[in-house]
């Protein structure tokens, strides 16, 4: 996709998420974030969008920064959704006039670019729309082509993408995804390695490899927007879309919840 197209999702997913947490308070629970409030959510993805705006200024280089601080719990409903959307009015500016070919940091280890922030962005702003959807009893609804473009997101940059210096090693049956006239054929696997880094050591993590030559043990075929809500853990397949091994089913979500945190 091309950023006219994300910066246009984007601006649409911010409203979907403001007319949400308008319509029932920031006081009411987040299914779908358990322990979360609207508040919490309100104030977790204004922090993430003033972040990389100044992450596509180029404000922190090749490294990491923290958070920036979010409103005190004191701050009236209105004051913390007029922050909110002070936040995101500078994110979507700053993604319309940055050079998205500049390099900067991400945590993805094949691409440190500005547009690789705004894909995630895009991303982000949808999943936590829909958080907001829900809780506010409604039905989230994602355009087809975000959706599949999420699920590419998803598997690339969560579930399959690993550091260089660990070792995959597959483990497992293989899963087919059907969405639209795409598919995603992947195989359960495990990660393992140290950081050489941080020296931290990672045994046996839930991964997955694409093997788009294997006869799939099981196949998961839906509408793009509910393959993308449900390996965000945004949902339940509709009834009937799994057939096979549903053990192997079961355990593609298990790993999109291991990666997505």
């Amino acid at each position: 996709m091309n950023s006219p197209e994300y910066i246009s999702s984007l601006r649409h997913d911010i409203g979907v998420m403001t007319q949400a947490a308008r319509s029932v308070g920031l006081d009411v629970g987040v299914p779908t974030c358990p322990g979360w409030t609207m508040r919490d959510l309100i104030t977790h993805t204004g922090a993430v969008h003033r972040h990389k705006s100044e992450t596509l200024r180029g404000d922190y280089g090749s490294r990491p920064a923290p958070l920036p601080e979010t409103p005190s719990s004191e701050l009236s409903d209105a004051s913390v959704l007029a922050w909110f959307d002070e936040g995101a009015a500078e994110l979507l500016d700053v993604c319309a006039t940055a050079d998205l070919d500049a390099p900067t940091w991400t945590w993805c280890p094949h691409e440190h670019s500005n547009a690789w922030w705004l894909r995630r962005m895009a991303h982000e702003t949808v999943i936590h729309g829909s958080d907001a959807v829900i809780a506010a009893g409604g039905h989230p609804e994602i355009a087809e082509w975000l959706a599949v473009d999420g699920v590419d997101e998803i598997m690339d940059e969560f579930l399959v993408s690993a550091p260089l210096w660990g070792t995959v090693t597959p483990t497992g049956g293989v899963v087919r995804l059907e969405a639209s006239d795409r598919t995603w054929s992947v195989r359960l696997a495990e990660f393992s390695g140290a950081s050489p880094t941080s020296g931290d050591e990672f045994l046996g993590l839930r991964k997955l490899v694409y093997d788009d030559g294997a006869e799939p043990e099981a196949v998961v075929s839906t509408d793009p927007g509910s393959l993308d809500l449900w390996l965000w853990g945004r949902g339940d397949l509709p009834d009937g879309a799994a057939h096979g091994d549903l053990t192997i089913v079961d355990g593609l979500r298990a790993t999109a919840a291991d990666g997505t945190g």
